[in-house]
């Protein structure tokens, strides 16, 4: 007990340490705490309730939003909300959530946890509820198969935990173990949904029982959709909870809750993020909340605005969204997203994912994996990418079938604001990643609205 208690005190003086010299640090105090006690995620204090959301895409917003719908019933939730999502990160948030005497302060812990992190951080936090989003292909730096990222989550989930699931990914539906009990959550067929796969990258095409071809129900990116086995009678699970009658226009979606259906205000259209909420209801619902509850929770709810956000100045939509770089997948939801949007577009592409580290080397391979074909759209006028591998990303959008005079180049990834056309634009997106959401995303937001707001002011 003593050590755990030097742990704690380490790791929460770390942290007043930081804040009082503006850092923000929300993983430092987790490493200087696991120094002192390799084992605290374990032998620290739980919170009553322990979730964990993870998954390759929208693991941040999923629990993000989770932890807001959960703090709205009045629950006190700890939360690593800003993504600080590895061992270290989940062990500060720990340390948060206990007091100077290692006693719980909080109701509930949301923890976003990386996937490929799961057997450092499950056996000790041994959460009550597990969230599966998807298991796609991530960067090749750090990540194998995602099949091998499902073995990995399975040998590390314990037994005890009930294991919240899309159905809809043949990988995230079978992990775990026989003890485990399962949830589904899935989305019904959408009028964009084709039966046959396509695209740069599919993971998923053959019966995990018998080994024969999948016959698709409905196939809706990479391998999310509902299929069916013709040789042996496999099939995706029956979800228990679904999402419906996605309205863009009214921002409504129909859920059926466990045998119940309500209608709830869309978080965001984006197939992604109907995952994601699809996933919190089903959450809610095995916490244990009525379903007229877990319908409202939406009411008040959005996708944290550094990830997603849309806005008017004047006629002109500026939407800003966020997607992992080196990862195709990913990219290649938030380029089919663009193609979607209504309209004529520009776009502001900073999706590099540089590293100017002298011991670390970017590798563009992952670009290959993306469906850049997308952005071949008559609607999109102009793409302008800045940065150290402008060069890198324009002959990928040449490649797939982009016309080259659409095709701008800039040195500053800040820049691109200023060099993106306006005139004749219905909606301009700030594309970005993980990695410079501030430093990138944030000016480049900035200056667009300003630009606009000026432009808007000189025609008045």
């Amino acid at each position: 007990m003593v050590r755990v208690l030097l742990a704690i005190w380490a790791g929460k003086l770390a942290g007043a340490t930081l804040r009082a010299l503006g850092r923000a640090g929300t993983h430092v105090p987790g490493i200087i705490a696991r120094k002192v006690h390799p084992g605290i995620i374990g032998a620290i204090a739980h919170p009553p309730r322990v979730i964990a959301v993870t998954g390759t895409n929208g693991k941040t917003t999923a629990s993000n939003l989770l932890a807001a719908a959960l703090a709205a019933q009045g629950e006190r939730v700890a939360s690593n909300r800003n993504g600080s999502n590895l061992a270290a990160g989940v062990t500060a948030t720990l340390i948060s959530a206990v007091d100077w005497r290692g006693r719980s302060r909080v109701d509930v812990g949301v923890f976003e946890m990386d996937e490929r992190s799961a057997k450092l951080i499950l056996p000790g936090l041994r959460p009550d509820v597990l969230v599966g989003l998807n298991l796609t292909r991530d960067s090749i730096k750090r990540n194998a198969h995602p099949s091998y990222i499902a073995w990995i989550l399975s040998s590390a989930v314990p037994s005890t935990t009930t294991l919240v699931l899309n159905a809809d990914d043949l990988l995230v539906a079978d992990i775990g173990g026989d003890d485990n009990p399962r949830v589904f959550f899935a989305v019904d067929r959408m009028p964009t949904d084709g039966d046959r796969p396509s695209g740069a990258a599919v993971d998923v095409t053959i019966c995990p029982v018998c080994d024969h071809g999948l016959t698709w129900d409905y196939w809706r990116y990479n391998h999310i959709g509902a299929a069916h086995c013709e040789a042996c009678g496999f099939r995706s699970p029956e979800a228990a909870y679904r999402a419906r009658e996605v309205d863009a226009a009214a921002r409504r979606v129909v859920l059926d809750l466990d045998g119940e259906t309500r209608t709830a205000a869309l978080v965001n259209e984006n197939i992604v993020n109907v995952y994601n909420q699809v996933a919190v209801a089903a959450a809610l619902g095995v916490l244990g909340f009525d379903r007229d509850t877990v319908a409202a929770a939406f009411d008040q709810l959005a996708p944290p605005e550094t990830r997603f956000m849309t806005d008017a100045v004047g006629a002109t939509r500026v939407v800003r969204i966020l997607t992992k770089g080196l990862v195709g997948v990913a990219c290649s939801r938030a380029f089919d997203y663009l193609r979607s949007f209504p309209g004529r577009k520009s776009i502001v592409l900073s999706i590099d994912e540089v590293s100017e580290r002298t011991a670390d080397v970017e590798n563009t391979a992952w670009t290959y994996d993306a469906d850049y074909d997308y952005l071949a759209d008559d609607s999109i006028r102009q793409i302008v990418v800045g940065g150290i591998r402008r060069h890198d990303q324009a002959l990928r959008l040449a490649i797939a079938g982009v016309d080259p005079e659409r095709i701008v180049t800039v040195e500053s990834e800040t820049d691109t604001a200023d060099a993106v056309t306006l005139d004749g634009i219905d909606a301009v997106f700030n594309l970005h990643s993980v990695h410079n959401a501030e430093l990138t995303g944030s000016p480049v937001q900035a200056r667009l609205r300003a630009r606009l707001a000026d432009r808007e002011a000189a025609t008045r």
